[in-house]
């Protein structure tokens, strides 16, 4: 696959999500201002990681994204299946062990492009758990770098997390997202999804305009994997969760907790 065919998915994927996603119930902050995002903690306590339930029964949504130490920041980002993950420095992709830069997220870089559900669990990228097709421990990244019970969510808990949860667009510490409030008992527990982009080739795509969050769930489709992406489009409030072109390079936000 040439540049300009890359060129053309990447506006693609910005193109598409929006004329597909789903208007929802979100609110702004007031007068623009800044809406508090700081969690309450109430977690499994044997992980290090800063974790709230957002629903009854519902799994542990991390605070922050992998590679990063407030909510607000980028953190590291992962094609899909990868566990090594790039952080942005000074315009290049940077893998996150120090090993390598200028890395380029294309098909060449991404061995689960064109595999089918069958062939990713041939060939042990995947496997089936709770009725779910999911990453296996050693391909999500949620779990080799925070070890433990943590991993990436599933297609349904995004959708849950979309339809459980209020909304809120605003900016924290400068950057704009999501703070993302827990219902019934939960309200006063909350994360915040920042509006990070995507990575696509050797560029970042859409910082501070959407952000898009890897599952762990492979489509039917042989390219595409579920994700949420959120936009920060102030005609409508963009939350859903939708196919995505597995090259491209997302941030990951992980959970712990049964998969649902």
């Amino acid at each position: 696959m040439n540049k300009d065919k890359l060129l053309i998915m990447s506006v693609e994927l910005m193109a598409c999500c929006v004329a597909l996603a789903m208007i929802v119930g979100c609110a702004y902050a007031p007068d623009g201002g800044t809406e508090s995002a700081v969690p309450i903690s109430g977690g499994p306590k044997a992980n290090a990681h800063e974790n709230v339930q957002l629903w009854k029964d519902g799994p542990y949504w991390a605070t922050t994204n992998i590679g990063a130490e407030k909510p607000w920041e980028r953190g590291y980002y992962f094609w899909w299946g990868d566990v090594v993950g790039y952080k942005r420095k000074n315009g290049i992709w940077v893998a996150s062990d120090g090993k390598s830069s200028g890395f380029s997220f294309d098909p060449m870089n991404t061995p689960t492009l064109d595999e089918s559900p069958l062939t990713l669990q041939s060939n042990g990228w995947i496997m089936p758990k709770d009725g779910v097709n999911v990453l296996v421990p050693e391909h999500d990244a949620a779990h080799v770098h925070w070890g433990g019970d943590w991993r990436m969510p599933t297609r349904q808990e995004f959708l849950d997390l979309k339809d459980k949860c209020n909304w809120i667009l605003t900016t924290t510490n400068g950057v704009t997202g999501y703070v993302v409030r827990g219902s019934g008992d939960y309200a006063g527990n909350s994360i915040f999804l920042p509006c990070v982009g995507h990575g696509s080739g050797t560029a970042l795509y859409e910082d501070d305009f959407s952000g898009c969050y890897w599952s762990s769930v492979p489509e039917p489709d042989d390219m595409y994997t579920s994700k949420l992406y959120v936009t920060s489009n102030k005609s409508g409030c963009f939350i859903g969760c939708f196919d995505n072109y597995r090259i491209f390079g997302l941030p990951v936000r992980p959970v712990l907790g049964f998969v649902k």
